[in-house]
């Protein structure tokens, strides 16, 4: 190598230097661990128990639950007039899927030995009450909040 080519690569690596060593790394988490759940249906030692999902600071609860498996009626979305957001976190092989009666589906796949955490946005204008179900097989465990 040529010093005019050293000069240009510890150049180079002298100018990407200082931004790279500036931008922190994201935290590390504790590693992801896989666990059976027991026939009580409390997860075993290493497998991340599913909860229900946490909400943003200045919005209110409407309707919560689970963690649970298969299909249920939630229960009723007063009417009004504010967004409504929908925290979804399901694990499990096969789809499950959360209706608001009448009228929206929202459809997931939801993974095997992982946890989909998922927030839909509903802007629905004034509306009439609401009937929350979720329909998943009993391989799909789910939890869901809805808030305002």
């Amino acid at each position: 190598m040529t010093i005019r080519k050293t000069a240009s690569l510890v150049t180079s690596c002298c100018l990407l230097w200082p931004a790279t060593a500036c931008t922190a790394a994201p935290p590390a988490g504790p590693p992801a661990v896989r666990r059976e759940a027991t026939p009580s249906g409390t997860p075993s030692p290493g497998h991340e128990a599913l909860r229900l999902p946490g909400m943003e600071a200045g919005t209110t609860t409407v309707l919560k639950a689970g963690p649970r498996r298969g299909s249920m009626v939630v229960g009723d979305v007063p009417p009004g007039k504010d967004e409504l957001w929908v925290l979804f976190r399901c694990r499990g092989d096969g789809q499950a899927e959360i209706i608001l009666e009448p009228g929206i589906s929202m459809p997931f796949t939801c993974l095997d030995d992982l946890i989909s955490p998922i927030m839909n946005r509903l802007d629905l204008g004034r509306r009439k009450t609401l009937t929350v179900r979720v329909q998943a097989p009993d391989s799909v465990e789910w939890a869901l909040r809805v808030t305002r």
